[in-house]
């Protein structure tokens, strides 16, 4: 089993590792710096599932698609930001070389609008979609720390209830630490995620929280529950469902159950504006928004929130140069 992860971040470093520790072949392709650092160190994890270390002789890595030999792989791991996912998508489909007929791609990415992107490009009954609510933290360019694990990891297709095809790489990932399942409902799995994203995502931004604080305070819960009704008002315009009928059993779901395993940790947009890189907001909250505006859905606490992150984005801008997908 042949897989090929794009992006050097958190989550493809994360994954790597399972795939590194359950003794599948592996290659990355990342930033020049992560693959310099990586070549020249080895990958490491730590964490909440134990450390594993892989040496540079155990997987390749690459910074450029041109770099990697012209042989097709089994599976696709696409873990750059969802502002990336255009990028990454037109640069595979010019490396048709690396792309099978049988190889699946697997998107795990924050968000609305991965699958639709790659869709453009790519037979959709090969693209599966993956929900991670796993916290990973870069401690080094080589170097992912798990912090946090509420859920095991969802993969599946929005057009097939199948999980013949990913049912290895489920086992192999879980092999090498985070448990990882096929579902048939990964539609309504990921949706449940966009929502907890977008009310924890940004506010731990905005205010420097953490999951914890924000599900405390009083006032941060009226705005977390301002979003969350926008968002079922949305999604019931859209037809789209998720495992709530409404909003209300969803928030008592979300305080009871979803929220606990997370309270100490910080959100990766709170990391990304630190960090002075652009976020994952429009796929997000401004999914909310968009797609209000096409069914004339009003959506005022989730405009006020693209906004705010929006400001902070550019007033840190400046600090450190945006990270970029691998290119040509």
């Amino acid at each position: 089993m042949k897989s090929l992860i794009i992006g050097g971040g958190g989550v493809g470093l994360g994954i790597a590792s399972c795939l590194l520790k359950a003794e599948s072949s592996v290659s990355i392709a990342s930033r020049p710096a992560t693959r310099d650092q990586v070549a020249k160190s080895g990958l490491t994890r730590t964490g909440i599932f134990g450390d594993f270390h892989a040496p540079p002789g155990d997987f390749a890595i690459y910074s450029d698609l041109e770099q990697i030999p012209p042989t097709p792989f089994d599976f696709l791991l696409i873990c750059v930001k969802s502002f990336d996912t255009a990028a990454v998508a037109r640069d595979l489909a010019s490396h048709p070389v690396l792309v099978s007929p049988e190889t699946k791609i697997l998107l795990f990415q924050n968000g609305y609008g991965n699958f639709e992107t790659f869709a453009d490009h790519f037979p959709p009954e090969r693209i599966f979609l993956a929900r991670v609510i796993t916290g990973f933290y870069l401690t080094d360019r080589h170097q992912v720390e798990v912090t946090v694990h509420a859920a095991p990891i969802l993969i599946g297709n929005p057009l097939s209830p199948s999980s013949a095809e990913i049912a290895d790489l489920c086992a192999a990932i879980s092999r090498g630490g985070i448990p990882t399942e096929p579902t048939p409902h990964i539609v309504r799995d990921l949706w449940a995620k966009i929502l907890y994203n977008s009310m924890l995502n940004p506010l731990g931004a905005i205010f420097g929280a953490t999951y914890g604080a924000l599900g405390d305070s009083p006032h941060s819960r009226w705005l977390m529950e301002q979003v969350a009704d926008e968002a079922f008002a949305v999604m019931d315009a859209c037809n789209i469902s998720t495992h709530w009928p409404d909003v209300v059993p969803f928030l008592e779901a979300f305080y009871g159950q979803m929220l606990p395993p997370t309270r100490g940790h910080e959100s990766s947009m709170l990391q990304s504006i630190r960090n002075g890189q652009r976020t994952e907001i429009d796929a997000l909250n401004g999914a909310v928004v968009h797609l209000g505006g096409q069914s004339g859905i009003d959506t005022p606490h989730n405009r006020t929130v693209v906004e705010l992150i929006k400001f902070l984005e550019k007033q840190n801008s400046h600090r450190v140069d945006k990270e970029t997908p691998p290119r040509r």
